[in-house]
């Protein structure tokens, strides 16, 4: 067994830890990704932020061996980085919708069960459903309908 305590250090510049001021590496690394951040807020585009951010670090002397030398490898590790920001975002917006549609679908069940049991039919159509408006206005419809046959109606309507 191994039990391991790890310190985490917020390194973005504007936090100026002291361990910025010792460690110049981390300085320039930190002043880059500050550089990136600020392009964004401009509403540059990614790649745009990017490319200006490098082209800074050149003039301002950061990175500037390095990133004379290793520029395209540079870009090109950003721009995967980010664009895997991007669809990260994306997979948790598509998450957070599968699981409100999710939750729709198990609510208007649940409230037909109310009703008696679900014909199977009735169960394979709504779960098919993924309009998060429909599922919506059939929840409400669930909630106020008074019998299976008289819900099967609206859902046939959809």
């Amino acid at each position: 067994m191994l039990e391991l305590t790890v310190k985490m250090i917020n390194i973005n510049l504007p936090v100026n830890h002291k361990i910025l001021r010792e460690c110049m590496p981390l300085y320039e690394y930190s002043w880059f990704m500050q550089k990136i951040r600020t392009y964004l807020e401009k509403e540059k585009s990614r790649d745009e932020a990017v490319t200006l951010a490098i082209r800074d670090c050149i003039q301002e002397g950061i990175f500037a061996d390095f990133v004379k030398k290793h520029g395209s490898e540079v870009e090109n590790m950003l721009f995967t980085q980010f664009n895997m920001e991007d669809a990260l975002a994306v997979r948790y917006e598509e998450g957070v919708e599968d699981g409100i549609e999710r939750g729709k679908t198990e609510a208007i069940l649940d409230l037909l069960e109310e009703l008696g049991p679900v014909p199977e039919k009735i169960r394979e159509k709504i779960c098919c459903i993924t309009d998060l408006e429909v599922l919506g206005k059939l929840l409400k419809f669930a909630a106020k309908a008074d019998s299976l046959e008289e819900f099967e109606k609206k859902l046939d309507s959809h």
